[in-house]
Order: C-alpha cells, then structure tokens, then sequence
C-alpha cells in the first residue's frame, strides 16, 4: 500500500509554494523508498520492468502523475508535471519509452469526449513531454530515434491544429534541439526536426522561427541551405529575408488569416532568441559570421513599421511595449536611434493617459516609468532620449500638478537630472561619433558596435545625420542649461563639416581631426541645410531675464531687460550681443584663408567678397542698434530685426545647394545693405533737427 499519498493533494494547489514544497516532500520520500531496492543497470522499459526494477510507491508514482496531467483541477498539472521531470531526473532506471507508452495510454483524446475533456489531454500531453525533456530522460542510453520522431510528430500535430498550444508545443521542441548531439545522431535528428516540425523549411509562425534559429545556432554546420530552401542568406535574419520575416514577427499573414487568430498577453519567446543574437557579446563571432540584418533595420520595419505602424491595433502596440520593457537593458547612447524611433515617441506621449486603465495603459506607462529611470542614471541616454522626445516641438511644459502630457512629465524628469557638464560631454560624445562613426555593418547587429567593420555608406550617412540631429536639438531647446559656449560650438562644428575639407597641414584646429571615413557629397549637405535651419531656430530664441540681485534690487541690466523691447533686442543673440546668424558668418570666413583649409562650398569665391562686406555691415548694425537702444528702442528694433535677416540671408547664400538660391540671396544681401544705409542716413538727418529739450524744473533743480 503506498505510503506517499498525502503529498500527491498539495501538488494541485493554486499556491506555487504549497506545489514545491510538496513535490520536493514526495521526491526525497521516493527517492527514499527506490535506494532500499537492489542495486541494478536494468533500464525498465515496460509496465513489468518498472514494478520489478522500482520500489512500489516508484511505480505507482509514475502511473499517478503521468495521469494527473491531465488533471484540470486549480494547478495540478503544474504542480504533477514539475514532480514528474524531478522523479525522472533521480530514478535513473525509468526509460523514455515507458513514459511515452504511459503518457499516451493516458492522454488520449477520443472523439467521445467532450470539448473540454480532449482539450485536458491534449495540455497534459504536451506536459507530460515537456516533464521529460526536462528531466534528462530522453538523453539517456537507450533512447532511440524512434522516441523523437515519436515526440516530435505528436508536438508538431498539437502546435499545427491548436493555436493556443503552438507556443508550449514548439517550446518543447526547442529544449529537445540540443538532443542531436547527445545522442550523436545529428544528421537523422535535425533532418526530422525539419521534415517534420518545420514543414521543409516552410517557416510561417515565430514558434517555428524560434525553432529554426536554435537548430541553426546549435548545428551550424549542418546543410541549412538545402534544408531551409525558401531562406536567402546565411541566417533568417538576413536583410535578404525582411520581407519573409517581419510578419512572421509582427504574428500577420496575408495568405492565411486564422493563423494568428488568438490572441496572447506576453511577448513570444521568439524575441529571446533575436536580442540574445543582437546584444549578447559572447555571440559577436557568431553574428559576425551569419551577418543579420542591423538591428535598427529589424526595429523600423517589425517595430517602428510593424507593431508601432499608424493604425496597428492596440494588442500589438501592447507587444511593441513589452519589447521595449524587454530592451531597457541594453539601452545606450548608441542604440537611442535605433529604439526610439517617430511611432513609439508618439505611442508614449500620445497615446497613453495618465488615468488609463487598460492593459495598454498600465504596460505604457510602466514602459515609460522604467525608460525615465534608466535615463536618470545615465546622462548620455537621458539627453539621446531627451531630444527624441521633443522630436520637432522644441518646448515642454513646465513641472507641475497640471502637467498631464506623459511625454512633458518624462522630459522634465530628465531635464532636472541634467547639468552644463553632462550637456558638454553629450556634444563631445556626438562629434565623436560624426567624425568617426560607429562601425555598424550592413547586414550584421553586432553587439559591440565598435568592433564591427564593412560599414555601409547609407549606414555612415544615417549615423552621421542622426549626430547632428542630435547636436541641433540640444542646441535650440531652450529648457536646457546650456552656454553661449556650448551653442557656438555646435554652430562652428556643422559650418565646418558643410564647407571644409583639412589638408595634410591645416592650421585650423576644427579640422585637426578628419572624418573617418572623409564626409560624402550627401553628407556635407546635410550638415548645411542643418545649419540653415538651426539658425533660423537661433534667431527666434530670447535670452533669459537676468535674476534680481542679492539685495532684492534688480539690476540695471535687469531692468531693461524686463521691458518687452529690450527682450527683443536679445533675440538670435548671444549673451555679448552677437547675432548668431553673423557668428556663423564669422567662422566661415576666417576658417577659409587658414593655410591648408580647402573649402569645398559651391561657388565660394564669387561668394566671399560679398559675404565680407556683408559681415562688416553686420557689425556696424550690431554696434548702432546697441547705440541707439536707450533712447530709442523701436529704431534699435528695427536695425536688430535687419540684422537677424540679413545674417541668415548670409547663411542660406553661402550654404544652399541650388545656384539659383544663391543667387537670389545675393541680391537680397545687397538690398539689404542699401536699406540699412538709407535707414542710417534718415536717422542720422532726424537727430540733426531734433530741438534739444528743455529742463524742467524739476531737473534744473536737481542740476543746481
């Protein structure tokens, strides 16, 4: 009579706890029981084996847990199935064929059971073999082919004809792949997998996908491309494959509808399997020799364009979430780009409330919670994010209780975390990474980025746009504590790179450090219409209202500087008064006569007489504007607002890449000059027939 019965009630309990406990109870007991029986090499592959080799309550044990998998009741077939795989892991003498002949015996589904009983033997089925793979069983001597395909056949059949067991049935596969080499039959084994489980290749689900990459990561010198005939490129993730392997990803199907007819609340083991790929170091070699796509081009197109695509239903935009949650720890300033792309900035900022209380909701905004944290540590990420976050709006609101933008409330998280030399050090890093770009290769995610090597030349460009992005966004937020210093680096780095090239002995030290490798036509380009536009952007900014003084008095600086006018007169300048439309102006005309400097602007010497006569208009404006501000401000306005223009119609004439808009900038530029003199002269005539005023006497008082 057994003597283990009271432990068998606990292993059904909903409480994890209770099951553990319980089922480690039974086995210490059984293992008790088996090690009183004589000593013995026999391998009990029959019913009459295994109550001849076994202790009695051994044998009974098997029976009774292999038929409560089947059990629906609260959680026994957790509970059955977990004793099971341990029961087999310590009684070695049990054969994998005695527990598929018992498991069969008592799992078979008839066509007189109802729905819900066939359904039961199906889950503890396909428990029951997962038990055995887990215990080590299916390894052991004795153990033939014959039991895999066995295996392999019944999961590939219950995964195919039940979408809602496909996802444990092929996870049990994956953990039987490394059974090939166990067994030493690689050959016959990882061809049945493909035969069978694969369809020859015909990979249409994430759980044959993620079957497909374990086989291809465990046996890479199998034949895959016989074996996987319809998959171009040394791995399915290869750039060759996109268009087969993003729906498969994003789980959509034109051709066959009801195979992603259910839904399921978690992220599919599949995307495992890819970022262990992308961002596991020890892999790099193996990354390096497969060359998958780069994962920035996975992310846009089963991502960005995949579960964050306008329109995409809220349960794949629930999975985008979950896989950026799944991301955070491999977040850096290098992969920003690449992770916070338009749609998921959007779908965190847009459409998550605060107050939501869906599913969608609460993933969000712990996504968001988690993302703000991460940045908070790391000052590089948190700016990357920063300048994502504000994308094409260039303010945020201010920290308060009636704040309810999420994307307001995680900039400001991240902007209170943020000082001048954590600014400094993002530029620095940016340049950087402009001048000698990370080596992401064209069809490789390497990990370490680098190390990589065969760059493309749509990678270099795409790194080196995304770095002056970068530098522009941080340059024109105003909620940022950043200095005129910092603001005219930028500006000097991007005039540099759009109109000059260093020869073996420039004297300029902008161009001590050449790009690596040298900027293309596209590139430099880019930088200049950049540099348009972050100038246009300076010339709207203000400066700040300088704070009172120590003894509660506000300055004299201060004072003016309250006045509406004299705000203005601050706009697109620096804090000495610098226009930063004519500071531009400036360091692209002294960076071209230095020795070794080749100025690679279109139609520059033409150009220069103009803009050098232009610059010292600019600073005769700069100086009267200054002159005539206290006493009268709306005549300093207007030659203020001449200068802002004139100088941004110095930029764009000097750095537009059509000849026509130089051209038409060029006439501008003379007009302008002609209107300043004229405006100068009427002034000058105004001043000489103004009467002196007359003192009161007040003021004559005051004199004596």
């Amino acid at each position: 009579m057994p003597t283990t019965l009271d432990f068998y009630w606990d292993l059904a309990s909903l409480d994890a706890g209770k099951r553990v406990s319980a089922a480690a109870q039974l086995i210490a007991t059984l293992c008790r029981f088996q090690a009183e029986m004589p000593a013995t090499d026999e391998i009990a592959a029959t019913e009459q084996d295994l109550d001849r080799i076994c202790a009695g309550d051994v044998s009974y044990a098997v029976r009774r847990l292999i038929k409560g998998l089947a059990s629906s009741r609260d959680g026994a077939r957790q509970g059955y199935s977990m004793a099971l795989a341990e029961l087999l892991a310590r009684v070695p003498c049990i054969s994998a064929k005695l527990v598929l002949d018992l498991l069969w015996a008592s799992t078979e589904a008839t066509r007189s059971m109802k729905g819900q009983e066939q359904r039961d033997m199906r889950f503890g089925r396909v428990f029951g073999m997962m038990a055995l793979v887990q215990s080590g069983a299916l390894a052991r001597a004795g153990t033939t082919p014959v039991e895999i395909r066995k295996m392999v056949m019944e999961l590939a059949a219950i995964g195919t004809k039940k979408s809602y067991l496909r996802e444990i049935a092929y996870t049990t596969l994956v953990a039987m792949v490394p059974l090939a080499g166990k067994l030493g039959k690689i050959n016959e084994v990882v061809a049945m997998f493909v035969d069978v489980a694969l369809d020859k290749g015909a990979i249409e689900t994430p759980d044959e996908l993620l079957l497909a990459m374990r086989l291809r990561r465990a046996y890479p010198g199998y034949d895959w491309a016989a074996a996987l005939p319809h998959w171009q490129g040394g791995h399915m993730l290869s750039s060759r494959n996109s268009a087969r392997v993003v729906p498969i990803l994003c789980e959509v199907s034109a051709d066959n509808a009801a195979l992603f007819s259910s839904w399921h609340p978690q992220l599919h083991s599949v995307w495992d399997e890819i970022l262990d790929l992308y961002f596991n170091k020890q892999r790099a070699d193996e990354a390096e020799a497969w060359r998958p796509m780069g994962f920035d081009m996975l992310w846009s197109k089963a991502v960005e364009n995949g579960l964050f695509a306008p329109g995409a239903s809220q349960f794949r935009r629930y999975w985008g979430f979950l896989l950026l949650e799944r991301l955070l720890p491999y977040l850096s300033e290098d992969n920003v780009p690449a992770m916070m792309t338009p749609n998921i900035v959007r779908a965190l900022s847009d459409n998550i409330s605060l107050a939501g209380k869906s599913l969608l909701a609460s993933v969000g905004l712990r996504v968001a919670e988690r993302l703000v944290e991460v940045c908070e540590g790391n000052t590089k990420v948190g700016l990357a994010v920063l300048t994502h976050l504000l994308n094409q709006k260039n303010t945020i609101q201010p920290a308060g209780p009636k704040v309810t933008s999420l994307r307001s409330i995680m900039a400001n998280r991240i902007v209170a975390k943020l000082d001048s030399d954590a600014i400094v050090g993002y530029v620095a890093y940016l340049q950087s990474v402009f001048l000698t770009p990370r080596r992401v290769q064209a069809n490789s995610g390497v990990a370490d980025l680098s190390s990589a090597i065969n760059v493309s030349d749509k990678g270099l460009e795409r790194q080196r746009a995304w770095a002056i992005d970068q530098m522009i966004r941080v340059a024109r937020f105003g909620q940022l504590p950043i200095s005129d210093e910092l603001t005219a680096t930028v500006l000097r780095f991007v005039v540099v790179q759009a109109a000059f090239e260093g020869g073996a002995k420039a004297e300029a030290p902008e161009l001590a450090v050449a790009p690596i490798p040298p900027l293309s036509v596209t590139t430099r380009d880019y930088c200049a219409h950049a540099l348009m536009t972050l100038v246009g952007e300076l010339c709207r900014h203000t400066l700040p209202s300088p704070a009172a003084g120590p003894d509660g008095d506000a300055s004299e600086a201060g004072a003016a500087a309250a006045t509406g006018g004299a705000a203005r007169l601050t706009a697109g300048s620096s804090r000495e008064g610098v226009a930063w439309a004519t500071s531009a102006v400036g360091a692209l005309l002294d960076i071209a006569p230095r020795k070794g400097t080749i100025t690679v602007l279109r139609d520059f010497g033409e150009l220069r007489p103009a803009l050098a006569e232009a610059r010292k208009v600019l600073g005769a404006m700069e100086k009267e504007a200054a002159r005539l501000a206290p006493a009268s401000m709306p005549d300093a306005l207007r030659i203020h607002a001449l200068e802002l223009l004139l100088g941004y119609l110095c930029v764009v004439a000097a750095f537009a890449p059509n000849p026509q808009t130089r051209a038409e900038n060029l006439e501008a530029i003379s007009e302008l000059t002609e209107c300043y003199r004229r405006f100068q002269a009427e002034l000058a005539a105004a001043g000489s027939k103004t009467p002196k005023k007359r003192k009161t006497r007040a003021a004559a008082a005051a004199a004596e």
